[in-house]
């Protein structure tokens, strides 16, 4: 059990400043505080802050934070019992401090005391590992500059695209991946924006950065860093994109150091482990994820079998098909069957992991999993996380999941160029966990891209990920019709209808009309009564009439009205008191088919009475209307560009047949 006191004595006496330096994070100071970027999440603005006097992190970025054991525990994702093991490792314990070298000076300061005592706990590490035949380990100072370089590569990556694209001609497409794998590439810049600084050279030369000539060894290369249990790496592994003018695998100087992936270890007690770095790339580049590369075929090391001590409990070799490949998964076996572990053998069945992938998929490389051991629960995350979950067809849109992340749709608008919808984002849209709501369209790039790292910071997954889901999104958004509600149709009676039948056919009808008009309250204006009736009945003919009602104010227009509609059924017309400008091309097309559409008042047509008066002659209506960027929208639809500004009807002509309708209206004469 862990005693408080050495708790304490580590969470005081690791200067953390100090500590997350030689672990490759670049510190500046900023008052009396540290600042640099969190290693913890994609940091594009230096969001950590270190506090030397409390001895305290935190990141404002992704909320992250403690002492030197928390930041132990997150960047080697281990457990608290482990994180405290390795800084007693390197940390004496209270007492009486025990220093190499007598301190002969007098009036060194505190800070000057405590760094001497810190270099001779390094030098005498340094010390220790040269009596180690083979093995190399890098002083703080080196693990710095190798951190470095590796920053550098992994910028040309991002810059230089040959990196890029022979790592998809491989088949490794996610670009989460290379961030993971912390990915670089080597194009030979590096020694153009190196200091004049001989020191500097000459480690470079030392660590197997540069030769001879100052030259770079890793060039026209695809790199990875590979890093010890302390996180810092001390190792980088090159894959040359053009072996034919070049050595096709390189490493440092020195014996085999370091591991890559570690992460996978504590996620799980069952590992898959392949013959080289780009093995396991493109196998957790596939979603395998609990993947672990060697070193060649007989490149399981100490560090391998270290890793693997106490949580791995079975590992599945998966080596290439040749003599040699058969032979290392053979020697590995032997080698890990001593610690105790299970291990079973993939049996690929062509060359190497590049080759099966262009020629298979995920699901079948689970089938091989199965066929090496019938109980494996190996699987991809890449299936996993893309797996439909959930779909809900709803009133007004629908819901629908990927693995457990569910998108609720409402509020879909169409146009032409426009595809907008109203989305709620979370693992449960029902309940109160965390989301993000918006209105965004679906139809602009920009939108989407903003929207999916907007949900990748609420899932915690990878952006591209998010940006699959939105392409799936968009399909089910075109695809989407509300459903039809059916009409409810009131059957007539037999007695009924033939009542109904004989009132058309009397030779009285219009007198009984004008008693029906009587009782409703409204007398006198005979010739008005019939007159509207008849056209509202029209309605159902190819050319209906429209009536204008016209009298001093307070006449009793909007009796007459009211009383010629209440003689129609509800689902037959439409009364407004209002209309704004562009409101009839909003609406769905033919909705005003052999309906009454009737107004107030003629204020309440304003500039809609030009689309009312082109819908009674013309049947219909269409508008072209501007844009901002035309083009970029179109293009995101896959429709030629067109020049931004006025767009002609194949682009941005909003149609609509409101239809054969009837339009009653009111206008004051004074």
């Amino acid at each position: 059990m862990i005693s408080q006191d050495d708790i304490d004595a580590i969470k005081h006496g690791v200067e953390l400043v100090s500590f997350m330096k030689a672990r490759g994070i670049e510190l500046q100071q900023v008052g009396e505080n540290y600042r640099g970027f969190c290693p913890f999440h994609e940091d594009t603005t230096p969001s950590l802050t270190v506090n030397p006097k409390e001895n305290l992190w935190n990141c404002f970025g992704c909320g992250t934070g403690g002492d030197v054991i928390r930041f132990v525990e997150l960047i080697d994702q281990v457990d608290f019992t482990q994180a405290v093991k390795r800084l007693s490792a390197n940390h004496p314990k209270p007492g009486k401090p025990k220093t190499a070298v007598k301190e002969k000076k007098k009036g060194l300061s505190v800070a000057d005391k405590k760094l001497l005592a810190r270099g001779n706990r390094i030098q005498k590490t340094e010390d220790r590992s040269q009596k180690r035949p083979g093995k190399k380990v890098l002083s703080v100072a080196e693990k710095k500059l190798l951190a470095r370089v590796v920053g550098y590569y992994q910028h040309s990556f991002t810059e230089d695209q040959r990196g890029l694209d022979y790592l998809k001609n491989r088949g490794i497409t996610n670009n989460q991946t290379c961030t993971d794998f912390g990915t670089g590439f080597v194009n030979g810049s590096l020694k153009k924006i190196l200091p004049e600084d001989p020191a500097v050279i000459k480690t470079l030369k030392t660590l197997g950065i540069l030769n001879a000539k100052g030259n770079e060894i890793f060039y026209n290369c695809v790199v990875f860093p590979i890093y010890d249990t302390d996180g810092a790496i001390v190792n980088l592994y090159g894959r040359n994109i053009d072996p034919a003018h070049g050595v096709s695998h390189l490493y440092l100087a020195g014996s085999r150091a370091g591991l890559v992936n570690r992460q996978a270890v504590p996620r799980s007690a069952s590992i898959i482990l392949t013959e080289s770095i780009i093995d396991a790339v493109t196998l957790y580049d596939q979603g395998f994820t609990n993947v672990i590369p060697c070193y060649g075929v007989n490149g399981v090391t100490e560090d391998h079998l270290v890793l693997f001590n106490s949580p791995v409990t079975e590992v599945y070799l998966c080596f290439d098909s040749d003599q040699a490949g058969k032979d290392g998964a053979t020697q590995a076996a032997e080698q890990l069957q001593k610690k105790g572990i299970t291990v079973y053998t993939i049996e690929l069945p062509d060359k190497d992991i590049t080759i099966y992938f262009n020629r298979h998929t995920p699901e079948e490389f689970e089938q091989l999993l199965k066929a090496a051991n019938p109980a494996s629960v190996e699987q991809s995350d890449s299936l996993n996380k893309r797996k439909q979950t959930l779909y809900q067809q709803e009133e007004h849109g629908f819901t629908v999941g990927y693995a457990t992340r569910q998108y609720q749709v409402k509020g879909i608008q169409r146009g032409d160029t426009q595809l907008k919808a109203t989305i709620k984002v979370s693992e449960d849209v029902s309940s109160s966990k965390p989301f993000e709501l918006t209105t965004i369209d679906l139809y602009s790039s920009r939108s989407r891209h903003w929207f999916a790292k907007l949900c990748a910071d609420l899932f915690a997954e990878p952006e591209a990920l998010i940006k699959e889901d939105l392409a799936k999104l968009l399909q089910l958004v075109e695809q989407w019709r509300p459903e039809k509600q059916e009409q409810q149709h009131t059957e007539i009676s037999a007695g009924d209808k033939e009542l109904a039948l004989s009132f058309l056919k009397s030779d009285d009808i219009f007198a009984a009309l004008l008693t029906d008009f009587d009782t409703l309250g409204v007398t006198g204006e005979k010739i008005n009564k019939l007159v509207g009736y008849l056209a509202a009945t029209s309605r159902k003919l190819a050319e209906p009439l429209s009536v204008l009602i016209q009298s001093r104010s307070a006449a009793g227009k909007s009796t007459l009205q009211d009383a010629i509609i209440s003689l129609i059924p509800d689902e037959e017309y439409i009364k407004y008191t209002r209309v704004t400008d562009q409101a009839l091309f909003y609406k769905e097309e033919d909705s005003l088919v052999h309906k009454i559409l009737a107004i107030e008042e003629a204020e309440g047509m304003g500039g809609a009475a030009y689309s009312i008066r082109t819908i009674q002659s013309a049947k219909k209506i269409t508008v072209a209307a501007t844009g901002k960027d035309c083009q970029r929208q179109d293009e995101d639809r896959g429709i030629h560009g067109k020049r931004p500004g006025l767009c002609d009807d194949h682009h941005h002509r909003h149609r609509d047949r409101p239809g054969d309708g009837l339009t009653l209206y009111l206008s004051d004469h004074r």
